[in-house]
């Protein structure tokens, strides 16, 4: 008797699942080949960036070998691959031949948004660096005044880099005043801590 309702019930069973297979086998099946298709998309994209960035690391390897400046211009401009590097070369490859046109590049990335804010600091230090003749004092003080008073990397940079453009303007009580607070910040280094006592002292004189 066991043994015949044992059978019955494995029969039960049997005949349960072949319904459920029949009602729902298809769901199943289709979310087994959306399962591989979708491994299958994620090792193609995979695939696809990772070629995509050695191709824009090579142009870009060439592109820094190359002489002139056409190709760093390209990938600049076209915004594949290293854009923003690119860019930062081309200002840089004009600062080295003293070209006025390396403000206006480092300022061109210092007020794109699409950077990230440590870059275009970086960028605008740069452009005061960079400067001019002709660009006036107060116009470099306002590019560096929102840095000095921020929070970011390039903070203590700037603010020092005030101090000299109040000394070559010939203010030196706002020097003076630039120095006693940069004194105050606890991140100085060693060598900023000695120029800053350098100066000091010889303002005392």
């Amino acid at each position: 008797m066991n043994d015949f309702i044992h059978e019955i019930n494995q029969e039960l069973r049997e005949e349960r699942n072949r319904a459920l297979w029949q009602r729902y086998g298809k769901y199943v099946i289709a979310m087994a080949v959306a399962i591989v298709v979708m491994v299958a998309g994620r090792q193609a994209y995979v695939s696809y960036v990772e070629n995509a960035q050695m191709r824009a690391a090579d142009s870009f390897q060439v592109a820094l070998t190359a002489d002139g400046m056409a190709e760093l211009e390209k990938i600049a401009q076209d915004g594949e691959g290293y854009p923003m590097l690119a860019r930062f070369h081309v200002a840089g490859k004009l600062a080295a031949a003293d070209d006025p046109a390396a403000e206006n590049s480092y300022l061109e990335i210092a007020r794109d948004t699409s950077v990230a804010l440590i870059y275009r600091d970086a960028a605008m230090i740069l452009s005061v660096m960079n400067a001019a003749p002709s660009t006036d004092t107060a116009t470099k003080q306002s590019r560096l005044k929102p840095i000095a008073e921020g929070s970011g990397t390039w903070r203590m940079l700037a603010a020092e880099m005030l101090i000299g453009l109040a000394l070559d303007d010939g203010n030196l009580a706002e020097a003076r005043e630039l120095i006693n607070e940069l004194q105050k910040e606890t991140g100085l280094t060693a060598d900023m801590n000695q120029r800053l006592q350098i100066i000091a002292q010889a303002l005392e004189e």
